[in-house]
């Protein structure tokens, strides 16, 4: 069977259309509140879970540069649009992940590495891995990305908070890394299995008033910014939680994407509704500093080309993007996009930056 028309679910199941009454309209942005703006994209529909009625549009603002949608789901209705996410799912914790506990040879080299490139003191760590890893592209990234780039604890106790923590296994990991790390996320579901494991997760989303908590010196955004409402303010409360000197670590879809102007409405980075609003690295970078942020980097490219690719190519077509066959034209696309991103991080699929609180 052709791999382009394989998979199932060609037509998308029947959905409700989304209540007027449920609908919030903004007119203007909510990163810097501009009100000049163009159509980006219309006719959008959630062709990725399936689950969220409704046809949306999706503005450019003239201003800074974001992205976002308008009308959109209230805070108060957006999670219908959530009913088949993958948080809801039992805590898990992939234990391959924290190697440096691990005593094989690949372990220790890479703890070597760890231990050289961010600061920790492992032990068992052998020095020459960090030269070694460093000459692996691919493993290089992953351990990276694992880590979503966490430098060693300044001090025993340092703590961490990650935003959108699902169930918590970053939390785990990133408190086995040293820190003293809590989650918030608005999946009930999720909440309760990373609290069942153990783990200080609590229900929440930014901006919330309720989390008077500060002295972080680490905050982490896995694929969650894209997902809050008043991202401005957000960005402001994790400034005001922050210790100075202490980093925000954000990673989101991509609006400069090499796979957006491949495959326009139907990249899988769009997500509608669940996305709300949309950045590349300048637009994002001016919201950061906005809200007082410094030291703003681009960090390289995640590479996640194939799973954007064979995910559009597959809702293109109609088909259920998490049943549909590997498309191999596709995936010799997402190696030449992962290519073209290693030299210029600004055209990957997802944009990963980090932002510091200044110390004066």
């Amino acid at each position: 069977m052709d791999s382009q028309t394989s998979g199932i679910a060609t037509e998308a199941p029947a959905v409700a259309p989304w209540p007027s009454e449920d609908l919030e309209h903004l007119g203007a942005c909510p990163a810097c509140g501009g009100s000049e703006r163009s159509v980006f994209l219309d006719g959008l529909t959630d062709k990725a879970f399936r689950v969220a009625g409704g046809i949306w549009t999706l503005h450019a603002c003239a201003g800074c540069g974001a992205a976002y949608l308008d009308p959109r789901p209230s805070p108060a209705s957006i999670g219908r649009a959530y009913g088949h996410y993958y948080t809801h799912g039992a805590f898990r914790v992939d234990e391959s992940q924290f190697f440096w506990r691990q005593s094989g040879l690949n372990a220790r080299l890479k703890t070597g590495y760890l231990n050289r490139r961010y600061g920790y003191a492992f032990p068992g760590g052998i020095a020459a891995g960090s030269a070694i890893v460093r000459l692996k592209r691919a493993l290089r990234l992953n351990i990276d990305y694992s880590i979503r780039h966490l430098p060693a604890p300044s001090a025993p106790g340092a703590k961490l908070l990650d935003v959108g923590c699902g169930s918590g296994p970053f939390v785990a990991l990133a408190a086995a890394l040293g820190y003293r790390a809590s989650g918030i996320d608005p999946d009930p579901k999720a909440v309760a299995a990373g609290r069942d494991a153990g783990l200080d997760v609590r229900f929440g989303l930014l901006p919330d008033p309720a989390l008077a908590e500060a002295g972080f010196e680490q905050i982490t955004m896995s694929h969650t910014f894209e997902h809050l409402h008043r991202p401005r303010e957000a960005l402001a409360q994790c400034f005001d939680m922050l210790v100075p000197g202490g980093r925000l670590w954000i990673s989101q879809p991509n609006l400069g994407a090499l796979g957006l102007k491949r495959f326009g409405r139907d990249w899988r980075g769009l997500e509608p509704p669940r996305h709300l609003s949309l950045y590349d690295f300048r637009s994002l970078a001016a919201l950061l500093e906005s809200a007082g942020f410094a030291a703003i980097r681009l960090l390289p490219a995640e590479e996640a080309a194939d799973f954007y690719y064979q995910q559009s190519a597959a809702m293109r077509l109609g088909l259920d993007p998490y049943a549909a066959a590997p498309d191999p034209a596709e995936a010799k696309a997402a190696q030449a996009a992962n290519r073209r991103a290693r030299r210029d991080p600004s055209l990957s699929e997802s944009v990963t930056v980090t932002a510091i609180r200044p110390r004066g």
